[in-house]
């Protein structure tokens, strides 16, 4: 009896035994499942949870949120359609080309560098009554009526012997009683054609020379655009408000070679570059031309449609055809306004008609 107990209680006990071993199994892989969840969460799922002042929120993508994220204050305003507010500036339109504004007409006398230096420009104006002056800065021969800054007028040795008369502009300009006109000699210019610019030749191939002995530079050298260039900045920097480009094309007369129908584009090249030197300054950009480049539509280079695209008044000589309409040729070249805009010499003066 004593034997089958103990065997009785013996195999109760191995029973018992192996049911714990089976619950702790089971609470184990509880335990590992519960442990692979918060890692799934935390970090698979954590960009979707909250924190708030009621504690820690779950808020998967897959359900609607009814409340709209709160308003960050650097956001750009957007109110009621169809008018919307946007933070920042607007993109700039592209810029359209448009016709230069016209100064105001003129009446001017013209000056010697020695009268504008000697201070007789405004007596000499009121004299002739006029408001404004024209004074040739740059002469035919190259010779400059002021010391310029640039390396090619010292190189050429065309600066004047003083500032006088660039101090007499300074002081015009300061005063504002004057309307001050700059005119400059451009190709055809003795000394920057025999320079390293080049000159105009010849059937021959010699240097060609005008009427008065006076060689010409060739319109397409760029060296040559970029120093005439350089001196209109100096000049509207001194003072002046209007430069005036004088013998700007091709010249014309005997013995000079064929060069083709189309010269416009060394001269274009020239007032591009001098309207961008005089741009930042205000000074007003202007073409002394002759008849036959608005009547015939070209002259040298020089076309009606340049003056209408770059000039911002065109200088005519005294008109050899009286009954000639210089204000409509322009506009039918493109110019606006341009009635305002024609300035012809006459009687000692230049004045819009």
């Amino acid at each position: 009896m004593a034997g089958r107990d103990e065997r009785t209680r013996y195999q109760g006990y191995r029973g018992r035994g192996g049911g714990s071993r089976f619950l702790k199994v089971v609470i184990i892989l509880l335990a590992l499942l519960l442990l692979a969840g918060l890692v799934f969460v935390f970090f698979f799922m954590g960009e979707y949870m909250e924190y708030t002042e009621n504690g820690p929120q779950f808020r998967p993508p897959w359900v609607h949120q009814e409340s709209a994220p709160p308003t960050i204050p650097s956001d750009p305003v957007v109110v009621d359609d169809p008018v919307v507010v946007v933070s920042g500036s607007p993109a700039a339109s592209p810029a359209v080309p448009t016709s230069p504004p016209a100064p105001a007409p003129i009446r001017a006398v013209e000056l010697t560098p020695e009268q504008l230096a000697g201070g007789q420009a405004v007596q000499l104006a009121a004299d002739a009554g006029a408001g404004a002056v024209v004074v040739e800065m740059k002469a035919p021969s190259g010779r400059l009526a002021w010391q310029s800054g640039t390396e090619l007028a010292a190189d050429l040795k065309v600066n004047a012997a003083d500032d006088t008369a660039a101090d007499a502009v300074r002081t015009l300009a300061a005063g504002g009683g004057l309307y001050l006109v700059a005119r400059v000699q451009c190709f055809r210019d003795q000394a920057l054609s025999l320079s390293g610019t080049g000159a105009l030749k010849n059937e021959s191939g010699g240097i060609w020379t005008d009427g008065e002995g006076l060689s010409w530079a060739d319109p397409a050298s760029e060296s040559a655009s970029d120093y005439l260039a350089a001196l209109c900045r100096e000049l509207a920097d001194m003072g002046f408000d209007e430069i005036v480009l004088a013998s700007s094309g091709y010249p014309s007369g005997a013995g000079l070679p064929p060069w083709g129908d189309d010269l416009s584009a060394p001269v274009a090249a020239l007032y591009a570059k001098a309207e961008a030197a005089l741009s930042p300054t205000g000074a007003h950009l202007s073409v002394a031309a002759g008849e036959d480049a608005v009547r015939d539509g070209q002259s040298g280079g020089v076309t009606a449609a340049l003056l209408a695209r770059y000039a911002q008044r065109v200088w005519l000589p005294a008109p050899t055809w009286d009954d000639t309409d210089y204000a409509a040729l322009l506009t039918a070249a493109g110019m606006d306004n341009a009635a305002a805009r024609v300035t012809v010499a006459g009687d000692g003066l230049w004045a819009t008609p």
